[in-house]
């Protein structure tokens, strides 16, 4: 019997034979029964996360004050984490530094099975709670003076498809639009394929709208039969269950967050190529009838929780005339769906107000794609090279890139040099990971999130980590705050911290060294004798 709370099991209750394990066994278990002949049980038990996160989010049951967030200095981006979890609230960070890895807890379902990873970068903030976005939102501001819609007259049924994955709020949208339908007198159908979506599965929800029930003879929408589409997910927007419903004219509002799919677990550098899909959208339907904004970004930012994106997208869809139920009605709808009553007034606004003029949101501004030049670049791994080690560590950098840049006369090659001699350079040991969790950056990110609340870390330190996981590795122990004062001695600028003298390739026919970080750092390609006033690295 294995469960994420053994300890409520009473021993005698179950036959002389079974055996009691926490679910953190579940993967050696199964490895054991295998091999046993004959017959074996095993029974887990666990209630579905995805329903927990529904019960927390009503009340019904208890919400832990704990919290998994990545160090995405310390994190390489491995992916290990998604592969020991499978979980889809793990998902790809873009950072200056490369495609890291981050915790969405606006969906996530407290499993904490991602601390499993094999990886430093992971801390839990137990007993805070999430600080909610201080941005000071009133309805009045927001929608007074904005333009009134012009809806469709339903002279024929009106055909609306909103799309998108599990667990966000998908249904909901077409719900609060039948049940302003039914306030408001007009007829409506919702058919709803969710299929195996309980959380980020593909999502379609048909709604029709018709003056009266004989108008409404199917409750499907037909092929090229779409009048308007709520595009909550881009990629599922764009899938082949979505895209035969549109045509010519076809009016789009799309969401351009790039929620996870199952590719960025089994590839961790999967690409959505939202772009791409966001075009092909508009050479169906035409570019001058596709809207689209990051919905999650904005309701992250003006909320501090992307589950208000979809709402926010339904304000937006109003507003551009793409729902034909009136505002009072869609308002009621939400009293009655009676969850957030308040934030759903202000998502729904807005999104309006994104629609119609969006200087009249505090605090949001249109994200801007800033690509930065080679030299950018350099400086930037060079500052960090610095605190690396020193400023002669980094100056060796710059001075190889600019040799090289020089040599190949092609920046495109250098900067795929640049990046992958930093990786290298700035090698990730004991005393690295040390010095990256102390960093200034990652405890105002811990603050600026959380209020309060003790962090914990989660390591396989050598020599302690004697236990091993169900793969067969150190597994991790859970350090508290007073780790903190280990990583000051360990990875801070004290006599006792030893840094690299180098990390460079071997001369050519230099003998390869038995231990690979000695062998990295062996000789100099010029045949050299190592500078013995530099510090040399620990093996």
């Amino acid at each position: 019997l294995v469960s994420d709370d053994i300890g409520k099991f009473r021993r005698g209750d179950y036959p002389a034979g079974t055996t009691f394990h926490d679910r953190d066994e579940l993967d050696a278990l199964q490895r054991d029964l295998r091999d046993v002949k004959g017959v074996s049980v095993l029974i887990y038990e666990q209630t579905c996360a995805t329903e927990k996160r529904r019960r927390r989010k009503r009340g019904e049951m208890e919400d832990p004050k704990r919290f998994a967030v990545i160090n995405d200095l310390v994190c390489e981006g491995c992916g290990d984490c998604s592969v020991a979890s499978n979980c889809l609230s793990v998902e790809p960070k873009e950072t200056p530094l490369g495609r890291k890895r981050k915790v969405n807890l606006s969906t996530c379902n407290k499993d904490f099975s991602c601390l499993d990873g094999f990886c430093p970068s992971f801390v839990t903030i137990e007993g805070g709670e999430r600080r909610k976005a201080q941005v000071d939102l009133e309805l009045g501001p927001l929608t007074d003076g904005l333009p009134s819609p012009v809806a469709d007259p339903l002279g024929r049924p009106f055909n609306l498809l909103v799309t998108g994955v599990g667990g966000t709020g998908v249904v909901t949208v077409g719900a609060l639009i039948s049940m302003a339908a039914h306030i408001e007198g007009k007829a409506a159908s919702v058919l709803d394929f969710t299929g195996f979506s309980q959380k980020f599965g593909t999502v379609l929800s048909y709604v029709r709208l018709a003056r009266d029930e004989d108008a409404l003879n199917q409750v499907r929408i037909d092929p090229r039969g779409a009048d308007a589409v709520i595009g909550c997910d881009v990629v599922v927007t764009s899938a082949p269950k979505a895209s035969p419903h549109y045509r010519k004219g076809t009016q789009v509002v799309l969401n351009l967050a790039e929620m996870p799919t199952g590719d960025l677990v089994l590839r961790r550098d999967a690409d959505l190529m939202v772009a791409t899909r966001r075009q092909e959208i508009a050479s169906v339907v035409g570019a001058e009838n596709l809207s689209s904004f990051d919905a999650n970004k904005a309701s992250e930012a003006l909320f501090g929780d992307a589950v208000f994106a979809n709402v926010m997208m339904l304000g937006y869809a109003w507003q551009k005339g793409l729902v034909p139920v009136g505002q009072e009605a869609l308002d009621r709808a939400m009293v009655l769906n009676a969850v957030a009553v308040d934030r759903n007034r202000l998502a729904f606004a807005v999104g309006r107000a994104l629609a119609s003029d969006p200087s009249r949101v505090p605090g949001y501004a249109e994200p801007t794609a800033e690509v930065e030049t080679l030299d950018q670049i350099v400086a930037r791994r060079a500052a960090h090279l610095t605190g690396y080690q020193n400023a002669a560590y980094a100056r060796r950098y710059t001075d190889r890139i600019g040799r090289l840049r020089a040599a190949l006369r092609d920046d495109e090659l250098a900067t795929l040099a640049a990046k992958a001699l930093f990786r290298f350079m700035a090698y990730k040991d004991e005393f690295e990971v040390a010095r990256l969790m102390l960093s200034p950056s990652f405890t105002d990110d811990v603050t600026g999130n959380f209020s309060a609340g003790k962090m914990t870390y989660h390591l396989a330190p050598p020599l302690l980590a004697w236990r091993k996981d169900g793969r067969g590795r150190p597994k991790k122990m859970a350090f508290g705050p007073w780790v903190r004062g280990v990583f000051r001695v360990v990875g801070g600028p004290c006599p006792a911290r030893h840094r690299a003298e180098s990390l460079r390739l071997p001369r050519r026919g230099a003998r390869p060294s038995p231990h690979p970080v000695v062998g990295l750092r062996s000789a100099r390609p010029d045949g050299a004798r190592p500078d013995p006033r530099e510090p040399k690295r620990l093996a």
